[in-house]
């Protein structure tokens, strides 16, 4: 039987042996792991990456078409100026035999209309070329230069210095700044020395 309750109060309770208390156990709290929201960068750079690349075809195609176009163009100009070119060489060849018959003595009885009508022709061509950018150049008092001039006679002249163009033999003529036929010409010489003149008298 219990132990009877003296004075009306509760027995005391030993406190525990420390030892014999259980703590509890507390579990650590769970870490959830948030998964991070979805970004679509690789399927964003490799779009822009598309971008720049086909912006840089397109660049390169343009590019290469206006090279093309100007290689065309230029060599559009380069045939007609060739096609000119030697338009204008069979065209100055018949020039200059109206100009060696207007240069010629005239014969007798030949009336002036003729040559009248030689030189409207003559006229005629000239304006033809010109129209093409075709001119004659004078040539007379310049420096001989292989460039426009074609030497075949020479002179000896203490007037001018040596190399001086003295007479036009056949005109020259250039279309813009291409000569397209050299004139032919007769240039100075030095005269010879006063020594080598007498050693040729004396011989």
């Amino acid at each position: 039987m219990e132990k009877e309750i003296k004075d009306g109060t509760a027995p005391e309770e030993e406190p525990a042996d420390p030892e014999d208390v259980v703590e509890d156990e507390v579990e650590p709290p769970e870490i959830i792991e948030v998964e991070e929201p979805f970004v679509f960068e690789e399927p964003i750079d490799a779009a822009m990456r598309e971008r720049d690349e086909m912006k840089a075809l397109v660049q390169r195609v343009q590019a290469d078409f206006v090279n093309y176009r100007n290689r065309v163009a230029v060599e559009r100009e380069e045939i007609r100026r060739n096609s000119t070119r030697r338009m204008a060489v069979k065209v100055l060849d018949a020039l200059d035999q109206f100009d060696s018959a207007l240069d010629s003595e005239r014969p007798r009885g030949v009336e002036d209309s003729w040559f009248a009508g030689f030189e409207g022709i003559r006229r005629g061509l000239l304006q033809v070329l010109s129209s093409e950018g075709i001119e004659p150049f004078e040539s007379v008092g310049d420096q001989f230069d292989p460039r426009f001039h074609e030497a075949l006679l020479t002179a000896e002249s203490g007037d001018v210095p040596a190399s001086t163009v003295l007479n036009v033999l056949r005109r020259g003529y250039k279309m813009n700044d291409d000569v397209i036929r050299a004139a032919q010409v007769q240039i100075s010489t030095a005269p010879a020395s006063t020594e080598e003149t007498e050693e040729s008298t004396g011989e």
